[in-house]
């Protein structure tokens, strides 16, 4: 008898344009594919956390809507960035009914780096909400994420599309979820154009695309160029385009599923 090949859903950095990975996951469930762990960087943390606590991809476009740009980001004074992480702890803290890690229905792994060391912080077990506020905190811009007395930061810096931990949890086929591919910024102009710009540029030094490729089973990777990172008036679009990047992927995906069953 063959077993199931156990699916990791891989969710990369990306800022708004993470409301492309909603559209993925619509596909998914449309083709009555189920994932069975998620590991996310930044952006993809937060979805992931959502997906792994039950919320589905309408759902999760309906929050996005619905929750202006000030329900998440408060604006504070601080010598180490000027926006603070208490709003988006508040709102994962009670979409997630205040949940750790392992009770959450599907595994779940973000990723961070811790400030002092430069390395990795993978978050396994615990609060579901620290370990989303230490993956989104982008350096520069939102004030680090204090956890166990470490500072934390986006874990863009480190491992911005988390493969290697996807296969770390046991993951037989992994689907990635690539937003780094494109830069959205054509002209700098501010001190947070700046900081998006120099991670864009980080990110595909980090990664050479064609070990992407060779480390995922399926890499999607949206065409995203229109959108920016902070538009709130893109959400639709970035849906919509992690929509037709999914049905592109379907076909391989399905044919890796059924290979990697009959092994």
């Amino acid at each position: 008898m063959t077993s199931k090949p156990k699916l990791g859903l891989v969710l990369g950095s990306g800022g708004l344009r993470g409301l492309a990975h909603v559209g993925v996951i619509s596909v998914l469930e449309e083709n009555n594919i189920e994932f069975d762990l998620v590991a996310g960087c930044s952006i993809g943390s937060l979805i992931g956390a959502l997906v792994c606590s039950g919320y589905n991809s309408a759902t999760i476009l309906g929050l996005a809507k619905g929750l202006s740009k000030g329900s998440w980001f408060d604006f504070v004074m601080h010598k180490k960035g000027f926006i603070g992480t208490e709003n988006i702890y508040k709102i994962v803290e009670t979409l997630t009914k205040g949940r750790r890690i392992e009770e959450l229905e599907k595994p779940f792994a973000a990723v961070a780096a811790d400030l002092a060391t430069g390395k990795e912080k993978i978050f396994r077990q615990g609060d579901v909400a620290a370990a989303v506020c230490s993956s989104v905190a982008v350096p520069g811009i939102f004030v680090p994420y204090e956890f166990e007395g470490r500072q934390m930061v986006d874990g863009v810096i480190v491992n911005p599309t988390p493969v290697s931990v996807a296969r770390e949890m046991g993951a037989d086929v992994v689907l990635a979820v690539d937003l780094a591919a494109v830069s959205t910024i054509d002209e700098v102009k501010t001190v947070f154009d700046v900081v998006i710009r120099s991670l864009d540029i980080m990110e595909k030094g980090l990664y050479s695309y064609q070990r992407l490729r060779q480390e995922c089973d399926v890499l999607i990777q949206p065409e995203l160029s229109s959108c920016a990172v902070t538009d709130f008036e893109k959400i639709e679009e970035c849906f919509l385009i992690g929509r037709e990047a999914g049905w592109e992927a379907l076909p391989k995906l399905l044919e890796v599923l059924e290979k990697s069953q009959g092994r």
